[in-house]
C-alpha cells in the first residue's frame, strides 16, 4: 500500500471524508500512486500542474476522484489561484497531501490552514525542490 511509503507521506487519519491532493510535475507519480491506491468512494479533489498537456496522465482510480491539470504552458492559473477559484466541497474531515516546489507549497498549506481551517495535523507536506535552488543547494539548505 502507498501508506507505508515513507517518500510519499501519505497518511490520511481515520475518519477523512474528503482527500485533497495538489502537486507540481515532481510530485505526479507520487499522486497518481496515491490515486490509483484510494479505495472505492473516497471523495477526491486533486489539482496537479505539467509543463505541457501532453504530461497530462490517464490515472486508473476507483476513488470519487475530480483531477484537474494545470498547464503551464497553456497559461494555467497557479495551483494556489486554481485551489482558491474553486472552493473545496464541505467536508467535516479533510486530509490535504501538497507536494512540489517549495514555495507553492508554503502558499498551499497556508491558505488550507489559513483560509480553509483545515487542522494543521491534517496536512502533510513535502517540498521536493525550490525555485531558482539546485538539488543540492536545497540539500545543503535543509
Amino acid at each position: 500500500a502507498v501508506a507505508d511509503n515513507r517518500a510519499i507521506r501519505f497518511r490520511p487519519p481515520a475518519g477523512t471524508d474528503l482527500v485533497v491532493l495538489c502537486g507540481d510535475e515532481t510530485a505526479v507519480p507520487a499522486a497518481t500512486a496515491i490515486l490509483e491506491s484510494l479505495p472505492a468512494g473516497t471523495r477526491v479533489r486533486a489539482w496537479l500542474e505539467v509543463p505541457h498537456a501532453g504530461d497530462i496522465q490517464d490515472v486508473r482510480t476507483e476513488a470519487d476522484a475530480r483531477i484537474t491539470w494545470l498547464v503551464r504552458h497553456d497559461g494555467s492559473p497557479m495551483a494556489v489561484d486554481a485551489v482558491r477559484a474553486a472552493r473545496l466541497p464541505d467536508a467535516g474531515r479533510p486530509y490535504v497531501w501538497i507536494a512540489g516546489e517549495s514555495g507553492q507549497v508554503k502558499a498551499l498549506r497556508r491558505y488550507f490552514v489559513g483560509e480553509c481551517a483545515v487542522d494543521r495535523r491534517s496536512v502533510t507536506f513535502v517540498g521536493y525542490w525550490r525555485q531558482g535552488m539546485t538539488e543540492e543547494q536545497l540539500r545543503a539548505a535543509e
